[in-house]
């Protein structure tokens, strides 16, 4: 191959290149979607967070990790934090009372503390090193943590529900945010959320994702009076969340690439 076709194979191998890093990037064929990993303290969501109906004690993420509305990084929690409420609560179970030993064990208990030492958490969910994703903007624009972390409360052993990929990111930024399908993750589906007004409760008779649709027979009020049904903008499909609705956010590059 002389210097000239050299020097021409170039520019063709870059754009391979950059086709292969959009294509793994949007495909998420570099994911950790679906990883678990083991933790130092086999710390049961499903008990802490979860609904008070299936057990658990219904507590806020924000108790844990109490950066996630202040700051970009959502913070792992303290050993302080834990033994917030284990220094007296020791468990009910031989498994419970074996974990809360070595939350015990962190914060030297036995030593008063002089000792105390963080809990070395490994990190479940993480992108890449030359974005940024700041949690804090995300959590006050109303975004559920289940929105992209799955629904936590229920996972016995945490792993990364979601891709995380650059297509996926993007996707929500360009279609929006839907604050009733964010809620639905949460398990909130009961629950309008604010400023949506075309929102209705989950399993309302003749609803779909939240939105009444057309057609329906108006619901009969106790005093026998018909109550008319939400109404839908006629530009937007009856079982879609309003365009409007949707809580949109930048998507050029220096949105999370700073």
């Amino acid at each position: 191959m002389t210097q000239r076709r050299k020097w021409t194979a170039i520019p063709g191998l870059l754009f391979l290149a950059i086709g292969a890093f959009v294509l793994s990037a949007y495909s998420g064929a570099s994911s950790s979607q679906g990883n678990a990993l083991d933790q130092p303290i086999a710390f049961p969501h499903t008990k802490h967070a979860g609904s008070v109906a299936t057990g658990g004690l219904g507590m806020n993420c924000l108790y844990c990790h109490n950066n996630a509305n202040k700051s970009p990084d959502v913070g792992m929690p303290a050993v302080g934090t834990c033994m917030g409420c284990h220094s007296a609560v020791m468990g009910s179970t031989d498994q419970a009372k074996t974990e809360i030993k070595k939350i015990q064990q962190y914060a030297d208990l036995a030593g008063g503390g002089k000792h105390a030492k963080p809990i070395p958490w490994v990190r479940i969910h993480k992108v890449p090193e030359y974005l940024h994703f700041p949690h804090v903007r995300h959590v006050n624009a109303g975004v559920t943590c289940q929105a992209c972390h799955g629904r936590v409360t229920e996972m016995v052993r945490v792993y990364q529900a979601a891709s995380l990929n650059m297509g996926w990111c993007i996707n929500c930024h360009v279609n929006g945010y839907d604050p009733k399908e964010g809620q639905k993750a949460a398990g909130y589906d009961s629950v309008p959320p604010a400023n949506y007004a075309a929102g209705v409760p989950y399993g309302a008779p003749g609803s779909f994702a939240g939105i009444m649709t057309t057609g329906v027979t108006p619901a009969t009020s106790a005093s026998g009076s018909a109550s008319p049904a939400p109404s839908v903008p006629g530009s937007v499909h009856p079982a879609a969340t309003p365009s409007s609705e949707r809580r949109r956010a930048r998507y050029d590059c220096s949105a999370c690439h700073y």
